[in-house]
């Protein structure tokens, strides 16, 4: 189980990621300086949201998302955000839709990966059949975009102990547990996972139920 440190690193990536400009769409009518307005008071909300969510006022941040969405229902910088006040809440089951309609929209971006990947594995409201077997396969396109993200790879190592692959959860952690390391982190969310597949692991050796 990650921190709330760590989950506001994987979340947020540090800040709410980039996303490219919609061109598929002509600009919204909005005529002089109302425009720069709305602009401008999205903005300001998606710092408010960011500020929030690392301060941990989660239902803040969750009101400032959702106000920023109102007024650019097409930002995904904003749904990012509201996805992740959701995660912070623990409404899964809330965050995924948010978070399947990013993957439709931007399906390289990592962290976009990386949190729906998470967020499969907590999300309980729609089964969990293959919830792992999707998390696994999209922890690892997201390592392939930025393999020296150690949160990335707790995300991948739980997904393998999910799915009971032990093993693989095992060296998912130790390169996480290396990166974190290497990072200065020294509660990393990597070292306690280490611990569990280990002992997973072994179980199955001796042919018992970890």
């Amino acid at each position: 189980m990650m921190n709330k440190k760590t989950m506001m690193a994987v979340w947020l990536g540090a800040c709410l990621p980039a996303f490219a400009a919609d061109t598929s769409a002509p600009p919204a009518r909005v005529e002089g300086p109302a425009a720069a307005d709305v602009s401008g008071e999205v903005g300001t909300l998606m710092a408010s949201g960011r500020d929030s969510l690392i301060a941990g006022k989660s239902t803040e941040a969750l009101a400032l998302f959702e106000k920023a969405i109102a007024l650019d229902p097409k930002s995904q910088e904003a749904a990012f955000g509201l996805s992740a006040a959701l995660m912070e809440l623990k409404r899964f089951g809330e965050a995924r839709p948010v978070l399947e309609k990013l993957a439709r929209e931007v399906p390289d971006h990592p962290m976009v990966k990386n949190n729906l990947a998470w967020v499969l594995l907590q999300d309980k409201t729609q089964g969990s059949t293959n919830n792992a077997a999707r998390a696994i396969k999209l922890a690892r396109s997201a390592l392939l975009d930025v393999p020296s993200d150690y949160s990335i790879w707790n995300t991948l190592g739980e997904a393998y102990y999910a799915a009971g692959q032990f093993d693989k959860a095992l060296r998912a952690a130790q390169s996480g547990l290396r990166l974190s390391d290497l990072a200065g982190i020294t509660n990393s969310p990597c070292r306690e996972l280490l611990i569990r597949s280990r002992k997973g692991a072994a179980s199955l050796d001796k042919g018992d139920e970890p």
